[in-house]
């Protein structure tokens, strides 16, 4: 019986010595510090690039379609997290044609060239951006009735949608799509025709942007 009574003692006077001990030793440990979040792609600074682009549209009796490609200049600005507002700037070398012999009052029109200067609205997740655009856009029509050829320089408005996407930190790339409305002109054929010129455009572009830096995720 006494040695019972003497090991239980023995038992507690290790127990009652090791629990501060271990109480100290938590309390000694270093803090647990979590880690830095990833950076999120910054959309903000000045960027340039080219496309290409198949065209679609009305003028008078014709219905002109055809390819396109030229360049772009833009600055966009990251306001808010995942928000972004930006200016672009486009002109184009295009064969936008169509021919018809037996056509009143066009025989042919063709846009030998065009171009936009537009407001963009985008929402980004990341690495990824939707955006809608719009603003004024400008056509560079050559018109013939069979008899006379005249050119005219139609301006008016444009607006479309697009998603772009950063597949590297400078590098990007874009689907686009743009409705043109170049207003209405009157052409000095053999009789005087008014033509209405619209289009659809439907672009695939790149991007090299310049400057911008890390955006730091919440935790």
């Amino acid at each position: 019986m006494k040695k019972r009574l003497l090991l239980s003692g023995i038992a507690l006077a290790a127990f009652a010595i090791a629990a501060p001990a271990s109480a100290a030793d938590m309390q000694t440990r270093a803090p647990i510090y979590k880690a830095a979040p990833e950076p999120l792609f910054n959309w903000t600074g000045f960027y340039i690039g080219g496309n290409g682009g198949y065209s679609w549209g009305d003028a008078a009796n014709l219905s002109p379609s055809g390819w396109s490609g030229g360049g772009q200049i833009g600055y966009n600005w990251q306001y808010a997290p995942n928000w972004v507002i930006g200016l672009e700037g486009d002109i184009s070398g295009a064969d936008i044609s169509d021919k018809n012999a037996a056509g009143f009052p066009l025989v042919s029109s063709k846009i030998n060239y065009y171009g936009s200067g537009r407001g963009r609205l985008g929402y980004t997740v990341d690495r990824v951006m939707v955006y809608g655009t719009g603003g004024v856009a400008w056509a560079h029509d050559r018109a013939n009735d069979g008899l006379v050829v005249d050119d005219k320089m139609h301006v008016g408005w444009t607006a479309g949608a697009g998603i772009e996407y950063a597949f590297a930190p400078n590098w990007s790339t874009k689907l686009e799509w743009l409705y043109a409305d170049y207003g209405t002109k009157t052409y000095a054929l053999t009789a005087p025709t008014r033509v209405d010129l619209t289009d659809n455009t439907v672009k695939l572009g790149i991007n090299y942007r310049f400057g911008g830096g890390p955006v730091y995720s919440r935790y």
